[in-house]
């Protein structure tokens, strides 16, 4: 249940979107012929809009994404006004198997960057693709029809869509695909990949122009959508420990009020932990260490500030409030035990004699704090002062908490 929960709260923003999607849909054949084409060139500038984050920010998966939408667009609207039904249903029947195809392999593509000269193939392989169909609608054989609306199943439910059944196919196993990869992680870009195979379902179901303008602009949205939430993810969150970065930290600092507490945790002995166990090992212990600030008590926000250094800033708290927290933590960490990963362990052989690695190893840390009741004070100067109490906890033995007041 918890994990159905984060999947759904994952999908969120595209929920909205589906269900503002279908709304404009189903009420677009009351639009004014003004009102439709203005709608038609919103779409449009959401995906170039779409095309040109994904440039500035580099993301090639979303990039042929939203050009594969865009091209499957287009064929729509060309498949809609042609009046031979054998070369219609052909260049259909081509769309309903290339776009779920390519939606799903944009997603599995590394990211090489959009320009570069190992990521730009696939403008190479979208050419060829237009090219095939374009060839096989030039050639109109009933043949190449049949082919494309081969069929598995005689179910009436499966008649009444105007998607062919291996296209079909494709839509369901690519949602299963991103389903499993968005409950194994969470992630925007997941998510909107998702959403855009549950629009292109929806536009190929019907292919009616006004579905497909309100698929692909929701679409378009989420994929942008996407780009600014990770790109804020990356500024402001650290990707290793998943706690906010020191951007996050200096716009903490700016919002402090009259009354604060600062903290500056340093894992004690870290570079023993690389240079005996690797550095997956490290990356482990830095990252027990960030659960734990993440779960400290006395209302403290903790912050990786570098390497093996965390902040703790604890708003509206007196440095005893704060003092008896942070002697909870630090008892917490130093009483319980870390146990590496078999795969690490087996790693450090190599760099390690097997009697130094051990099952269990015990993590401590040294911690300086220092409050503030001026609220003229510079809350980086507190924190200067939480780093020299911190380096006289280390001075004087480690595995402590020393206290500075203002």
């Amino acid at each position: 249940m918890k994990i159905f929960i984060g999947v759904v709260y994952s999908l969120l923003p595209e929920i909205v979107l589906l269900i503002a999607a279908a709304l404009v849909s189903h009420f677009i054949g009351k639009f004014p012929p003004g009102g439709i084409l203005a709608l038609e060139l919103v779409t449009l500038c959401i995906l170039l809009v779409a095309l040109a984050l994904s440039i500035q920010f580099n993301r090639r998966r979303i990039f042929f994404a939203v050009l594969s939408l865009l091209v499957a667009c287009a064929g729509l609207l060309l498949a809609a006004g042609m009046h031979d039904g054998l070369r219609r249903q052909i260049l259909s029947g081509g769309l309903c198997l290339l776009l779920p195809l390519n939606l799903v392999w944009m997603q599995a593509l590394a990211e090489r960057g959009v320009f570069t000269r190992r990521g730009s193939w696939p403008f190479g392989l979208l050419i060829v693709e237009i090219l095939f169909v374009a060839a096989c609608v030039g050639i109109g054989a009933r043949a190449i029809a049949a082919a494309l609306y081969v069929e598995f199943m005689r179910w009436p439910v499966l008649a009444a869509t105007g998607i062919s059944q291996p296209g079909l196919l494709l839509l369901a196993l690519g949602l299963l695909w991103l389903n499993d990869r968005l409950i194994r992680r969470h992630s925007p870009e997941l998510a909107a990949f998702f959403f855009s195979l549950v629009a292109a379902a929806a536009v190929l179901h019907t292919q009616a122009p006004g579905v497909m303008v309100a698929f692909a602009a929701a679409a378009g949205i989420a994929f942008g959508f996407a780009i600014v939430l990770e790109s804020w993810s990356m500024a402001y969150e650290d990707e290793l420990t998943g706690l906010p970065g020191r951007r996050a930290l200096e716009e903490q600092l700016r919002q402090l009020g009259n009354r604060y507490v600062i903290a500056m945790l340093d894992v004690d002995h870290f570079k023993r932990f690389n240079d005996s166990y690797g550095h997956a090992v490290g990356d482990q212990v830095l990252r027990l260490v960030a659960s734990r600030l993440q779960n400290a008590g006395g209302g403290g926000k903790a912050f990786r500030y570098g390497g093996e250094e965390f902040t703790l800033v604890f708003p509206g708290r007196t440095l005893d409030e704060a003092g008896a927290a942070l002697e909870a933590l630090r008892a917490d960490l130093a009483t319980s035990g870390f146990s590496p990963r078999r795969q690490e362990r087996r790693n450090a052989t190599a760099q390690a004699a097997p009697a130094d690695i051990a099952a269990v190893l015990r993590i401590t840390v040294s911690i300086g704090a220092a409050d503030c009741d001026n609220p003229h004070r510079d809350p980086w100067k507190v924190l200067m002062t939480a780093d020299r109490a911190l380096y006289k906890a280390k001075q004087t033995g480690r595995n402590q908490v020393c206290l500075e007041p203002a």
